[in-house]
């Protein structure tokens, strides 16, 4: 499948394979500001491998801020937790492509944080992360919500109109201070009740299309006949 984007994971499994790594290395998303995270993990493997395939794949006119690597790596921990718990809940992992990084055709070189594929489904996902004043949270929501309604209207205007395009927006707290060594169990409980709320938007939605399916209209059809 040649869709041009950073990763395109083909299934549950392979997303949770390649973020492995995040779990043997017990990767936290921290408290620290995103540019000094970006100088202290500057010789972390999984970080540079990061950057070079942003490269390789060529996927904008922008240059790359350092600072952007450590958001898919924190955003890449949030998906494994996601895709657990759709595993847990009975989602067919096999059915469920997830593309990061996508480059809108047509979008202005914007990209996409994910895309979940599912069926006749797409699901455009972004992500903000909230870590600095409260009385910004709203605006940080706002914002990141009006780039997610943007990228779904540009994707759906390429389209098939069987194509049903929606649009999800997270935003997560970061969960550990790393000078402080400890962990912020607030925003952990936070950030776990968004991934409940994104795992059931999913599941929602997945269902929708499965209902749609061939043999579903079928079943429902003989229902009508007893």
């Amino acid at each position: 499948m040649n869709i041009k984007c950073m990763y395109h994971f083909e299934n549950v499994a392979k997303l949770n394979l390649f973020t492995e790594i995040l779990e043997k290395t017990r990767w936290n998303i921290e408290k620290q500001l995103l540019k000094e995270r970006a100088v202290y993990y500057a010789s972390n493997h999984f970080y540079n491998e990061l950057k070079k395939q942003f490269i390789r794949n060529d996927l904008t006119i922008w240059p790359l801020k350092d600072e952007e690597v450590i958001t898919w790596i924190d955003t890449l921990s949030i998906m494994r937790r996601v895709m657990m718990q759709l595993f847990k809940k009975g989602i067919n992992g096999e059915k469920l492509n997830v593309f990061m990084e996508y480059p809108l055709v047509y979008g202005n070189h914007m990209r996409a944080d994910y895309l979940i594929v599912y069926e006749r489904l797409i699901i455009v996902l972004e992500f903000g992360m909230f870590n600095q004043d409260e009385k910004r949270s709203e605006e940080r929501y706002t914002k990141k919500l009006q780039d997610s309604i943007t990228h779904r209207q540009v994707l759906a205007n390429v389209m098939d109109n069987t194509i049903k395009v929606v649009n999800y927006v997270m935003i997560y707290r970061p969960e550990f201070d790393r000078l402080r060594n400890s962990f912020l169990n607030e925003n952990i409980i936070y950030n776990n009740e968004e991934i409940k709320l994104l795992t059931s938007f999913i599941i929602n939605m997945t269902r929708d299309e499965e209902k749609l399916s061939a043999i579903s209209q079928l079943e429902r059809v003989n229902q009508l006949n007893l």
